[in-house]
């Protein structure tokens, strides 16, 4: 997943452009922060609360492109990376003992639109709303261990889709870099299949884990366009006609 990070970022610019056609490229976003998805079925009804463990919330980190589609609007292309582990104590059950561990790890792809307010611009503070969706790469990975010697581990794959409102502000530092703050809350679920103990070995159940959950993240924005200029993307291509008088 590593790599497939910088690929995607790379990706959008090309596929921003064909997507919003006349759009310009305004500024490359970088951001950090903390996401608490639900992950309820992991914490509530699975294994892990017979071994005292939970999954939390933790760092969350990405970047990604934004376009100005017209005067005020933007459109938003990012990719991020969510992870969250935990491991038990060694448990003695009848005799054998045993250690858990799991990982969630989740990377959404997502695109955002965004109306941003001038009413502060005097004062270089440029809050925003909009809502966006994401796609969500789901990877489990768990080892569970016993003193029998008789180890397992292994990993999984999915996909989950979310959808959700933000708001955020920035400040205007210099006309080429903007600092801020944004909030936002993922609704959204996947399914995950367990083999069941039986003599059929294709018999599987499968429940829903939930990854709703705020993000609050601080972002950085490098600017291609300097805040002073304010125009629509289409407005570029007008010197493009000559306008002369009806005779």
């Amino acid at each position: 997943m590593r790599g497939f990070i910088p690929a995607l970022l790379v990706l959008f610019i090309f596929a921003g452009q064909a997507a919003f056609g006349q759009a310009s490229l305004t500024y490359l976003n970088v951001e950090g922060g903390y996401y608490k998805p639900s992950l309820g079925y992991w914490n509530n009804d699975s294994y892990l609360t017979g071994f005292d463990m939970k999954l939390g919330g933790g760092l969350y980190y990405g970047g990604g492109v934004g376009f100005r589609v017209y005067d005020s609007y933007f459109g938003r292309l990012s990719v991020g990376q969510f992870s969250t582990s935990d491991k038990s104590e060694p448990i003695n059950l009848g005799g054998l003992t045993r250690e858990e561990y799991l990982k969630i790890k989740i990377m959404p792809v997502s695109l955002d639109f965004l109306y941003e307010f001038q009413t502060l611009s005097k004062d270089k503070i440029f809050p925003y709303v909009g809502a966006g969706a994401s796609i969500n790469f789901i990877q489990r990975t768990y080892k569970r261990s016993a003193n029998t010697g008789l180890d397992e581990e292994g990993s999984d794959t999915g996909r989950a889709n979310s959808f959700y409102p933000l708001v955020g502000v920035s400040y205007n530092v210099t006309n080429y870099i903007d600092v801020g703050l944004e909030g936002r809350f993922p609704i959204g679920s996947y399914k995950q299949a367990f083999s069941t103990v039986t003599e059929d070995p294709n018999s599987f159940t499968v429940e829903t884990v939930s990854i709703t959950g705020p993000i609050v993240s601080l972002k950085v924005n490098l600017r291609f366009e300097p805040r002073g200029r304010r125009r629509s993307a289409s407005s570029r291509y007008r010197g493009n006609y000559k306008v002369g008088r009806r005779r």
